[in-house]
């Protein structure tokens, strides 16, 4: 039998699938682009509505292009409360969760031996390998329904992360990033003292400053309790290691020393992703994040001057309900005094079972005007950011072949880079010279390494 898998939304997500894909592996065989399949998984999302749509639809049509398939639904949207995609005649199943016991319930699948361990070996289709370390949320941000379909916070055991991580490198993985949920909440759950963290997270559900006692006083120090940075400490000790990156960081409570390891380490990529979502402090406190938007403003200029060529991006949400003209320009303001150059823009989306879901939505004619000034400053300030890259060096996990003789890749920065060179291969490390911009990408020439050739990759 051959198995196809479609997958929607976020790192975390994508990381499901990879474990989902290699587990259902060891019994089918993955159907190749355009070959029917017997099995397909969809793995959805249920950030907005937009998403919970294109969800629906691409089970829709995996039903239509492959008759007679199993239809088995995964992720977010399949598990939110109040949807019941089976009894829609959507999916034939459900993964009640992101775990080998319940993949295998959904398929109906007797393995020989107990469900194994979580752990990756490869990442199809990516060069780079999301490791998902945390999953679920302690936090009850007004607008996100993640908490009600994912529950608490949940860490993996550092030793299970270093050895999957360990698989990864042995492969050829050029780079690793690490993900969650709500990823500086990680607790090693197997570390003590790891319970500290959660209560300190709890003292801050108000909202009231908590983010900035957080981040001048940290928790236990740097790695107490098995926190983030007691992570990456093991991980960047793991022999091979290229590269290593951070996913979205929560802003409101940073750990000490954490923002040290970014901007110094030499494998650690120098960029933090930030989901702010808006500069204002009274829609900040409407949405119950618990940071104001003098902590992003800290916080950033901290990391600018422990590393000034840092990339910064953010996520914003745009027309949360009651947003002012006066509170979109606090929020445009906050994106040019913090850096950032580059933007992940989102309309605000009721989702059932959110307090946020009962307030009167913003005229959809003035959420898509802010969209679209918000469009142009992300293209005024990637244009800026990138226009003050050229002429330097800097290294590229190569990521794919484009026509032409071009290779595309990622700086640690996460600026897109496309390039020319000899000896490149997809998977490799390379250094590359900065030449110009195609739009807002980088463009550039691969550099020898000092073996006169690119290094890393498998």
């Amino acid at each position: 039998m051959k198995f196809s898998v479609v997958t929607f939304g976020c790192k975390v997500n994508q990381y499901e699938s990879q474990m989902m894909r290699e587990l259902l592996g060891e019994f089918h065989e993955e159907a190749k682009p355009g070959q029917r399949a017997d099995v397909v998984l969809v793995n959805t999302c249920s950030v907005t509505d937009k998403a919970d749509r294109q969800c629906r639809q691409a089970l829709r049509r995996a039903r239509k292009r492959n008759p007679g398939a199993t239809i088995v639904a995964a992720g977010c949207h399949a598990r939110r409360p109040g949807v019941d995609l089976v009894g829609d005649g959507l999916a034939d199943s459900v993964v009640a969760a992101p775990t080998p016991a319940a993949l295998f319930a959904a398929f109906n699948l007797k393995p020989a031996v107990a469900p194994r361990a979580i752990r990756i070996t490869g990442f199809a289709g990516h060069t780079r390998a999301f490791v998902k370390v945390q999953d679920g949320c302690d936090r009850k941000c007004s607008f996100c329904v993640v908490p009600l379909i994912r529950g608490a916070s949940v860490s993996r055991p550092l030793p299970d992360i270093a050895d999957e991580v360990r698989i990864l490198v042995a492969g050829g993985t050029p780079e690793i990033v690490l993900c969650g949920v709500r990823l500086n909440a990680y607790r090693d759950p197997g570390a003590s003292g790891a319970g500290a963290g959660r209560a300190l997270l709890a003292t801050g559900a108000n909202g009231d400053g908590a983010g900035r006692a957080l981040l001048a006083t940290g928790a236990s120090g740097a790695g107490g309790g098995g926190r983030l940075v007691a992570l990456l400490e093991t991980l960047l000790a793991i022999p091979g290691l290229n590269r290593l990156r951070l996913s979205s960081l929560y802003p409101g409570d940073l750990e000490q020393g954490l923002l040290e390891i970014v901007a110094g380490h030499p494998k650690v990529c120098r960029h933090l992703h930030l989901p702010v979502q808006s500069g204002s402090d009274r829609i900040l406190k409407e949405m119950r994040r618990g940071y104001t938007a003098g902590d992003v403003r800290e916080l950033t200029g901290k990391a600018r001057e422990l590393c000034p060529e840092i990339g910064l991006t953010a996520d914003i949400l745009v027309g949360f309900p009651g947003e002012t003209e006066g509170d979109f320009r606090e929020t445009t303001g906050l994106i040019r005094d913090c850096g950032f150059h580059r933007l992940h823009l989102f309309p605000f989306s009721p989702r059932p079972g959110t307090p946020a879901a009962f307030l009167p939505v913003i005229p959809s004619g003035i959420v898509a005007a802010r969209m679209e000034i918000l469009r142009g400053l992300d293209r005024d300030i990637r244009g800026s950011a990138l226009a003050r890259l050229a002429g330097r060096e800097t290294e590229v996990v190569v990521e794919n072949r484009e026509p032409g003789g071009w290779w595309r890749g990622t700086t640690g920065e996460y600026h897109s880079v496309r390039f020319l060179g000899q000896g490149v291969r997809a998977g490799a490390v390379a250094r590359v010279k900065i030449t110009g911009m195609d739009g807002m990408v980088l463009t550039g020439t691969c550099l020898p390494s000092p073996a006169g050739s690119v290094v890393g990759g498998a």
